[in-house]
Formats: structure tokens, sequence, C-alpha cells
């Protein structure tokens, strides 16, 4: 069924297309986000997708042509063409090459209304439309950009329709902030207890035993964790029998990779990534069978919840079961923190299949699925990986050699690693919950988007 309401142009709407700037800036460590393609995530920027940072000389040079406003959408011309995401409040940021501002304007359209209609069918109709074929990627002009014609209906129907989607969307975003939240505080615990190692080192200072110069610079944090604590009692310690599950001494070893410069719990033993946990393990998927399928687009950069789960049957690609923990090994998006935890299967024994350019990690020995998240997410972890990379640019890959090549300072008995899976495994399933319920509500946002662009249903 066509849409009841008239259609127009873009630029008959009264919205504006402002260019970048075609040239990149150059990066600094501490600055201000410089936002491409690969932040763009499911119509929201990703700021935790590692932007470029600028200056800020450079930011007020990028942003006097294109200052991006709140209410402006962002579209990509190249690569994922037609990908849209909105502006959100407060933030400064400068826009990355290839992208263009449509900034509303005049009284047909109110504002909030262009965030969802270029998530319509019509809009993707106009984008096959004036989409050009290219060598490597395919683009949409600027010239093309303010002919799309996009369904306008009455503003208050329009503000009537942003009401309801955004409703859904709120509490959307609430869950993924909350998961966000939770992955976080499971992070900040993997990072403290083996990484860090701080239970050794406060055991080490509590029964005064001798803590080498090279782990300095983590006893003066402790100290200060310390010395918090006192002020804030909301700031709880580890309790007494947590605490005596780590030994108060620690060992130097002969890689430096491993632990802090080397040094890492006495008693513990050092063991390859690939040693504790099976990479890419092998299981038969029949060519043909109906299977559930997730592509790289389906992988998140913050939370474990993988969306938009299809079936298909297959036909090649790496194959995962229950439990799984899915690293992406193309650049960009390693290094954008694609991460996502295989959580959707009916059966344990079940297997779906995704992306050629998935890494699987799997359960083996104590090291559930928590632990090998957490792992995967680790930025030392995820360093190393990067390192490993070969191909051409923008097609780079993970090599498989790497992960014997990476080493765990692990404890010999599972009391440590029983305690961190019984801690951090309700925040992950609270985080399974928020994720089903997000794609419950993005289903219903879908169903309901284009009935009422169309004024199928009317408001």
């Amino acid at each position: 069924m066509g849409s009841k309401y008239k259609k127009a142009s873009l630029k008959d709407l009264g919205v504006e297309l402002i260019d970048c700037d075609h040239k990149t800036p150059k990066a600094v460590e501490m600055g201000i986000p410089y936002i491409g393609i690969p932040q763009m995530d499911n119509g929201r920027i990703n700021f935790d997708a590692k932007p470029r940072l600028i200056s800020e000389e450079d930011f007020v040079k990028w942003t006097r042509k294109a200052n991006p406003t709140y209410g402006d959408v962002i579209l990509s011309r190249r690569c994922n063409s037609g990908e849209t995401v909105y502006v959100p409040k407060n933030r400064r940021f400068a826009l990355g090459q290839n992208l263009v501002l449509l900034r509303p304007k005049g009284d047909r359209l109110f504002p909030e209304y262009l965030r969802y209609v270029v998530k319509s069918k019509e809009w993707w109709d106009e984008v096959a439309k004036y989409l050009n074929p290219g060598a490597i990627f395919e683009s949409l002009k600027c010239a093309d950009i303010p002919k799309f014609m996009v369904p306008e209906p009455p503003v208050e129907a329009q503000k009537k329709i942003v009401e309801i989607l955004s409703a859904i969307e709120d509490r959307i975003e609430l869950n993924q902030q909350t998961n966000q939240t939770l992955e976080q505080m499971a992070q900040a615990l993997f990072k403290s207890w083996f990484v860090h190692f701080d239970p050794v080192i406060d055991n080490a200072l509590a029964a005064g035993n001798e803590i080498p110069d090279a782990l300095q610079h983590r006893v003066e944090i402790r100290k200060k964790a310390h010395a918090l604590q006192k002020q804030k009692p909301n700031i709880q310690p580890l309790p007494e029998a947590t605490q005596r599950l780590f030994p108060s001494e620690l060992e130097h070893t002969d890689e430096a990779s491993i632990g802090i410069n080397g040094w890492v719990p006495k008693g513990w033993q050092t063991k390859s990534v690939d040693e504790c946990i099976n990479i890419n393990p092998r299981v038969s998927l029949p060519k043909g069978t109906l299977a559930k399928f997730a592509d790289m687009k389906a992988l998140p950069t913050s939370g474990y919840g993988i969306m938009d789960v299809i079936e298909k049957n297959y036909t090649g690609g790496a194959k995962f079961q229950q439990g799984d923990v899915l690293l992406a090994r193309i650049t960009p998006c390693l290094q954008n923190g694609k991460t996502g935890i295989v959580d959707f299967m009916d059966e344990d024994n079940e297997i779906g299949f995704g992306s050629t350019e998935f890494i699987v990690m799997r359960r083996k020995g104590g090291l559930g699925t928590p632990f090998i998240s957490c792992l995967a997410r680790d930025e030392n972890f995820r360093n190393h990986c990067m390192q490993s990379m070969v191909g051409s640019s923008g097609r780079q890959r993970v090599q498989n050699a790497c992960f014997s090549a990476y080493f765990l300072a692990l404890p010999t008995t599972e009391n440590v690693l029983n305690t961190f899976q019984t801690i951090v495994a309700p925040m992950f399933t609270r985080m399974t919950i928020n994720n089903e319920e997000t794609k419950s509500l993005a289903n219903l946002r879908d169903l309901l988007l284009p009935k009422l662009i169309s004024g199928e249903i009317t408001t």
C-alpha cells in the first residue's frame, strides 16, 4: 500500500544540505572527537568507537562550514551510502569526510520527523534511485540528495509520529546505557583482578612484602584507592574471604608481555590464549541447512547484544554455538570494538553462522563466557591483535597466530575464576534480559515506522 501522504523533495521541505571539509585534520592524544563513518552505529553516533581526536584549533576550523547541531541528521555519502545518524544534545564534535549534514528549516518539516523518515522504505527507495556505482564504493552526489522525495504528513501528524517513536527509542537507549554501565563494571573487575592484579598488590602491602620498582605505579594507585574507601564508606573493599584467594607476592617471568612488565602473581600459571580458549572451533553444519545468521553489522561496539539475527540457508562463514564470543577480525571493525555474545540460540548444541570476518572464541576449562567477553574487549589484548594484522589498506585482518603469542596469568585453582564468574554472571544475565527487551522494542518500532510514515496508521 502506497503512502496516503503527498511527497515532497528535501529541498522543498526546507532541508539544507551542508557538506563537510574534504580533508582530514591531524590526530592528537587528547582532544575533541572527529566523527567518521565507523562511528555511525544503528542511527546513533557511537562515541566509544575510538573516533579520531583533534585539537581545539582544528575543531574551530572544521566546524566553520559544517557545525553539527541538535536536530541535524548526518548522512553518509560513501561506504554505507544513505545511512544516517542524528546529532544528540550537548556533544561537541567535528564532521568527517564523506559525511553531510541535513538541517531542517522552515515550517513544513518538524525537525525530529527527519530523524525517522530517513529510516523509511521511501528513503531507501530514493537512495537506490540516486546511488552511483564506483570501483570500490557506491556513492551519493551532494547535488542529488536535495531531490530525495519523502512523505510529508501534516506537521501535527509529524509531531505525533515523533512522540510515538521517540518513546520507544528512549526505552531502547535506556537499556543500552544500562548495559554499557554493566559492561564497564564487569570490565573494571576483570582488569583489576587479571590485568593489574590489585588484590595481590593489596595483600603484599598488608603483609609488608617487597614490591618491585616496576610495580610502584600500581602501588600508588592502590594507596589512593584505599584512602578513597576511608573517605567514602559506600565504596566497599573486597570481602576478606575473596581477598584471601589471592597470593601476597609476585614473581617475574621471562616474557615481558605477560602481566605487568613481566610480573605476575606468585604461583599462578601463564598460558597462551589458544591454550585456554578454543579459537574458531570446528563444528559441522551442512550447506543448505537453515540456521541462525548474524552479519558484521549485527555485532555491537559496546555491550554484547547481537541484534538483527535472521535465519537463512548456510552457504559458508564462521560457525558458532550458544555462549560463544564473536570478535571482529577485520579493520576497522576490530578497532571499533565490535564484539558480541551468542545468547540467542534455542539449544546449547544448535549451530549458527555469520560473517567470514568473525573470530569465534569458545569456553574451555575454567574460563567462562564472561571472562572471555571481558578479555575480548580488553585494550591490551585488542592492541596485540591489531599488531598482528596484515593485508591491504582498509582490509587488514587479524592472524590466528597472534593467539598463541598472547599470554594470560591465571590462578592454578579455580576458586578465583569461580568467584569472578559468581560476581559478574548476574550482570551478564541482566544484559541479556535488556537485549531481549530491546529487540522486542526495535521490532515494534520497525513495525510501526512504515505504517506511521505512510499514513496507514493515523495519529
